[in-house]
């Protein structure tokens, strides 16, 4: 993606929405069961989120992520809000008072010809449960640095599709603004995002001889990591719907 195209309004987007759980009122699972409902309607009827998946933190229990991905941007995102499934979403949680806040939101557009979405063979969805997901971001001290980070790193990402089948996803997308609450995120900055079947998946990708190889070339790219989360998806959504364009 050329650094003057971030902001490209039909481009796939990612989008982030982190919630804490109001737990006086709601359990987890509670607050799960009802965005479940929202889960099946976007799964049956929209086949712009190829992504839409609950993933609970690491760092906080009664936080969820909602993992969201739209193959032509703002136009599938508005068509997603539009639903009246996510009218009733909005109606019954609030009613209910199943949310404390909202602890991270933001948009990130894809990055043209990067590492891959989705493992994908047929249209059956990705629902499994305990994924575990990974979000990095980092901010770069140039344009220049932040161009080189990618192309290191994309050739590496091409090696894991490969050496690594229990690597769900490993991708990366640019910030598509300012953060207004929740991890230090600016417009620009680079999210980087991996998806591992299990622990031991992700330990094999750590551990794997060319990764670590790699480290000295990425010493040498000024950047800043400016936040690190984890998840375990719920299965209550689905990570992929099927194979996506460009997804390799």
């Amino acid at each position: 993606m050329n650094e003057n195209d971030e902001n490209q309004a039909d481009a796939p987007l990612t989008a982030l929405v982190e919630y804490q759980v109001r737990t006086e009122t709601t359990s987890v699972d509670q607050w799960l069961d009802v965005w479940q409902d929202r889960g099946e309607d976007a799964l049956a009827g929209e086949a712009e989120t190829s992504s839409y998946e609950a993933a609970i933190s690491d760092q906080d229990p009664n936080q969820v992520l909602v993992f969201e991905r739209y193959t032509n941007g703002r136009a599938s995102v508005d068509a997603h809000i539009a639903r009246p499934a996510h009218t009733t979403l909005m109606e019954v949680m609030g009613e209910r008072k199943m949310t404390r806040r909202r602890v991270m939101s933001n948009h990130f557009a894809d990055i043209d010809d990067y590492g891959w979405w989705s493992r994908a063979l047929d249209d059956a969805p990705m629902r499994d449960a305990d994924v575990l997901i990974t979000l990095i971001g980092t901010r770069f001290a140039s344009d220049e640095m932040k161009q080189r980070y990618i192309e290191v790193t994309g050739e590496h990402a091409a090696y894991c599709f490969d050496a690594e089948p229990d690597t769900l996803i490993y991708n990366g997308c640019i910030a598509q603004g300012d953060a207004d609450r929740g991890p230090d995120i600016k417009t620009g900055d680079m999210l980087f995002v991996a998806a591992f079947k299990n622990e031991t998946a992700a330990v094999k990708h750590r551990d794997d001889p060319r990764h670590v190889a790699l480290q000295p070339r990425l010493a040498e790219i000024e950047r800043e990591r400016t936040f690190m989360r984890t998840y375990r998806s719920t299965g209550r959504g689905y990570l992929w719907r099927k194979k996506e364009l460009g997804s390799e």
